[in-house]
């Protein structure tokens, strides 16, 4: 461990949270969710696509089927006040959902950081936002594939008939319009963020697959200590538009046939698809301390790696996993067995939660030394689903309020698999929520996620302000008549309750 003034030196303070998850369109609420347990999965709904056309539940492998039609999905993604950040109706339907999601994360995390109506440095803040993919964009494009397909330049069709019916599809759907390219673009999401608020950091997209936030997260803190920007904004977002996830997933045998996660369990049979986005603020802590910010929690470690030589993406190796948790432990230069819970990756899949466990086994036993205290374990995923690009997001925020409230939250139903050694590396699931306990020295967390190719891992503690420092006002998010962040908002223009 390093001394008091060392600690203040190099940690990051988070002090702004925003986010929507399913069954949580805000911070109280996701809170609130942790605490009670209850899972969030559901039939795919009717608005996003006719999923009988795709739902073959014994078919798992070949053809265009998904074997399950359970889903973690965000309600109302189509609604959007852009007038509220003076965007015009044309540039808003251009605009990739997840770029929206992003603005009104990012404007709860500001204002949760007591900076909805500025008062910060702008022009050094940078924002990181871990995205992979845009499904909005093939709908957004789907006229050209239409036309291409009806004049056999792709997909090899040749009957008559059917290259007719492509050509009258293609004239029911939507033109390209000059919104259309810069509005499905990854990097648009940080790029209208920072825009949108006057941000004059660096700005830029991060696809590391399911590990992008926590990648997303490890870049900001490189930035932040090396002083290129004093304050950042970090995010992750995913959603899932059309059902090319949910075949995917379903060839690649990953999701839950029963429809529900249930990671590191004896029952556990894959995730559920989930989706979200969040939004964190962070700044070096000894600035925080001085402008008496609320700090939720301070990031001392970070660490990522990939499994090298190795099968394959879809068969993950507890050997990178584990590096990954060397690096981050060795960065903020404490010990695993003083850990007292540990947000993993946990997907519920077998490959998975196999290699995850072991690498947390070797990792709380290599040190001869210790005698690894007990640590409780979770995983988001077994509420609101595996939400890609945003589960990093999702489990740092959890994280976050799980040491700022220093309550362990329940993780539900979980008997561990009697093969992947929970128990003898001193881990525990809660049934339900219970005050942290208390050891007389700080609390400390980790985070993990792991993707295809980019494994993460992150250290965090607590350091709050003194108690006259603190802000008196309770933790919330901002409503939808939140002052305007934009720095030039259309004249005239207000917030849209209903549309946030």
């Amino acid at each position: 461990m390093t001394d008091n003034a060392t600690d203040n030196a190099t940690g990051i303070a988070i002090v702004g949270l925003g986010c929507r998850f399913p069954g949580a369109g805000d911070i109280q609420a996701y809170w609130k969710l942790l605490l009670s347990g209850q899972r969030q999965f559901s039939a795919v709904p009717a608005n996003r696509w006719n999923h009988d056309t795709f739902h073959e539940p014994g078919r798992r492998r070949g053809g265009h089927a998904a074997y399950t039609d359970q889903v973690a999905f965000l309600d109302g993604v189509e609604r959007f006040a852009g007038l509220h950040y003076g965007l015009p109706p044309a540039r808003v339907r251009a605009m990739d959902p997840q770029h929206r999601l992003m603005l009104d994360v990012t404007r709860e995390a500001l204002d949760d950081a007591g900076w909805g109506r500025g008062g910060f440095d702008r022009e050094n803040t940078g924002v990181f936002v871990g995205i992979s993919v845009s499904d909005y964009k093939d709908l957004m494009t789907a006229r050209i594939r239409a036309v291409s397909l009806a004049d056999g330049s792709i997909g090899g069709a040749t009957d008559p008939r059917i290259l007719e019916a492509f050509r009258e599809r293609a004239e029911e759907l939507s033109t390209i319009h000059s919104f259309t390219l810069p509005g499905s673009l990854l990097n648009m999401a940080p790029a209208t963020v920072s825009r949108q608020f006057g941000l004059g950091g660096p700005s830029f997209a991060v696809d590391a697959a399911c590990s992008s936030s926590l990648i997303a997260l490890e870049t900001a803190v490189a930035h932040l200590r090396q002083g290129t920007c004093r304050i950042a904004v970090v995010g992750g977002a995913y959603l899932s538009l059309t059902p090319d996830g949910l075949v995917g997933f379903s060839q690649l045998g990953a999701l839950s046939a029963t429809g529900v996660c249930r990671p590191f369990d004896k029952d556990a049979d894959g995730f559920v698809l989930g989706e979200g986005a969040g939004s964190v603020v962070l700044r070096p802590l000894p600035d925080a301390l001085a402008d008496g910010d609320r700090v939720y929690a301070v990031i001392k470690g970070i660490g990522s790696a990939n499994d090298g030589a190795s099968p394959g993406p879809l068969a993950p190796t507890p050997e990178g996993q584990l590096r990954a948790m060397r690096r981050a432990y060795a960065d903020a230069r404490v010990t695993p067995s003083s850990v007292g819970f540990i947000e993993a990756h946990g997907t519920g899949t077998r490959a998975g939660d196999r290699a995850e466990a072991q690498a947390l086994r070797r990792l709380r036993t290599e040190y001869p030394d210790d005698d690894p205290a007990l640590c409780y374990l979770g995983s988001a995923k077994a509420l609101i689903g595996h939400s890609l690009s945003a589960a990093g997001i999702a489990g740092l925020i959890k994280t976050a309020l799980v040491v700022h409230h220093r309550t362990i939250v329940p993780q539900p139903d979980t008997t561990p698999h009697p093969d992947l050694g929970i128990e003898a590396a001193g881990l525990r699931f809660a049934p339900a929520a219970r005050p942290w306990p208390s050891s007389g020295g700080p609390l400390r967390a980790a985070v993990s996620s792991f993707g295809f190719g980019a494994r993460t891992s992150m250290w965090s503690s607590p350091r709050r302000p003194p108690p006259s420092a603190m802000p008196q006002a309770p933790l919330r998010s901002a409503p939808c008549d939140a002052p305007n962040l934009a720095p030039n908002p259309a004249p005239g223009t207000a917030p849209n309750p209903t549309s946030c």
